[in-house]
């Protein structure tokens, strides 16, 4: 069974007890107040109660967000999948490579598929693909062109960098009802590991998302 994973595994500002105030240090920045207080007293000292509210209020000027940029290790996509993915392209991408190693030997199963009672049939084609390309790859066809032979069910990784205030663009696109099922469950995961250093993103989606 394939498992959707999504690992936050470095942000911008790491250091800090607090990445959030990062966001605050932009605010401050724009409003000229680093005149009065230096740059380490609001990343270390600044009222914490005044950051989250300062975080919340960020929707009505977004580029504070941009300073802001996770990373994220992503498994168990689809191909499908992660050709949708990097249309995004304020983002930066590292795809686990089908030119210099062999092809995952996992694949996805739409659920609609299944209901629609072809699961069987479209296992055996997946499996004959596997094969046929093996065959090729024993009989010395490279990697780069033996990969011409598999479907985009095949699952890849990939590391993905991205700020903030794109995050929150791409959210505001693929959890729309009308976004693709497994963009939508991806992009979702994603918005789960932010929350746990961003708290208030949650808000910020609702605020900076257009109503359909």
């Amino acid at each position: 069974m394939i498992i959707l994973r999504v690992k936050l595994i470095a942000w911008t500002g790491g250091y800090l007890e607090d990445l959030r105030r990062l966001i605050v240090l932009a605010v401050k920045t724009s409003a000229g107040k680093l005149g009065l207080k230096e740059a380490e007293y609001y990343l270390k000292e600044y009222k914490e109660e005044n950051v989250g509210k300062h975080v919340m209020e960020s929707f009505k000027y977004p580029s504070v967000l941009e300073h802001v940029v996770f990373t994220f290790l992503i498994e168990g996509i689809s191909r499908v999948a992660s050709h949708q993915l990097v249309r995004h392209r304020i983002a930066s991408y590292t795809q686990e490579s089908q030119r210099y190693s062999a092809v995952e030997r996992d694949y996805v199963v739409p659920a609609s598929v299944i209901k629609a009672g072809f699961e069987e049939e479209f296992r055996k084609l997946m499996e004959e693909a596997y094969r046929l390309y093996d065959e090729m790859i024993s009989a010395g066809v490279p990697y780069e062109d033996a990969r011409y032979v598999v479907p985009q069910a095949v699952t890849t990784r990939l590391l993905m960098t991205v700020n903030l205030r794109e995050l929150i663009h791409i959210a505001c696109l693929r959890l729309s009802p009308h976004a693709q099922w497994e963009l939508r469950e991806l992009v979702r995961l994603m918005i789960e590991e932010a929350k746990k250093v961003v708290p208030e993103l949650p808000y910020l989606l609702q605020n900076m998302c257009e109503e359909p």
